[in-house]
């Protein structure tokens, strides 16, 4: 036997998973399981259908409907070459999936709208950090052509507080906002922008950054210097366009008509181009900083 194979043998390669993923082994995976078959009882009551969609897809699929400036599409996102030269990600999230299949197969020829939901692991580059993980899981549903009336937005919110109830997850908070639409929200987002402009020394680098790229993301940030002016900054809902408002004050009606408890909260924005009028999170107790466990994301 020559040294270098007597090497190989004395000191075998030890592999582990990959930064920013983990293994589930039971009895863990008995609870995802019961999560999961909870969604599929609650979300089929409601009328959804399951759709189950590819890991990848072509890149421009993600950077046109996500946005080119978004740190999903510019830092985050899996993307490598095929043999054919295509450009292909891995899934950074399902929305812009579930379209394609939507406008793919025709589903705007069956009786609208259509409901669907989807389960499945989505994968981004992030930091790793505790509750963050580079291919992570999401249970999600999508409603697809026909009205967009306040009750659609109420009913999906219903659906997930339900789910919740039924797993008996405990201290959940409903918020909720509007962010305008296609008519209202350049608006609001200039006057943001100039606003941040006027304060724009005293932010942090990602701030200063995100005035050009994304100014509606200065909104998420949790540094404490940033809180005291970030707290002087307008408010979408005041600057909403009359359908917008009408909209954002039937939702609130049709929640409280069906005993849905909620708070609202101006600071609840979507970076996503593709993300219009009502958004809302839903987080529990326990969970530290990274308490978010549902929203439209």
């Amino acid at each position: 036997m020559s040294e270098g194979a007597a090497k190989n043998e004395e000191k075998p390669s030890k592999f582990q998973a990959i930064r920013g993923t983990r293994d589930l082994l039971p009895p863990e995976t008995a609870l995802w399981n019961r999560v999961e078959q909870t969604a599929h009882e609650i979300f089929a009551t409601f009328g959804f259908g399951e759709i189950r969609i590819p890991i990848f897809e072509q890149t421009d699929l993600f950077a046109r409907s996500i946005g080119l400036d978004t740190d999903v599409v510019s830092k985050e996102m899996y993307t490598f070459e095929d043999r054919d030269e295509t450009s292909v990600s891995l899934r950074p999230e399902a929305t812009a999936s579930v379209c394609r299949a939507y406008i793919e197969h025709g589903m705007q020829q069956l009786p609208q709208p259509v409901k669907l939901y989807y389960m499945g692991p989505m994968f981004r580059r992030e930091r790793p950090q505790k509750g963050r993980y580079r291919q992570f899981y999401q249970i999600g549903a999508e409603v697809l052509g026909g009205s967009d009336a306040p009750a659609i937005d109420a009913e999906v919110i219903e659906m997930v507080m339900t789910f919740f109830d039924r797993l008996e997850l405990q201290g959940v908070q409903l918020d909720i906002n509007s962010i305008g639409c296609r008519e209202c929200r350049p608006k609001y987002v200039e006057l943001l922008r100039a606003e941040l402009l006027r304060v724009k020394d005293k932010l942090g680098p990602d701030s200063q950054r995100r005035i050009e790229t994304n100014p509606l993301r200065v909104l998420d940030s949790k540094l404490e210097s940033e809180q005291g002016i970030i707290a002087t900054l307008p408010h979408i809902a005041d600057h909403l366009c009359e359908a917008c408002a009408t909209h954002y004050s039937a939702v609130k009606h049709q929640l409280e008509m069906r005993g849905i408890l909620f708070r609202e909260n101006w600071r609840l924005v979507r970076g996503l181009d593709y993300y219009m009028r009502t958004t809302f999170e839903i987080t529990a107790q326990g969970l530290g900083s990274q308490n978010a466990v549902c929203g439209d994301w």
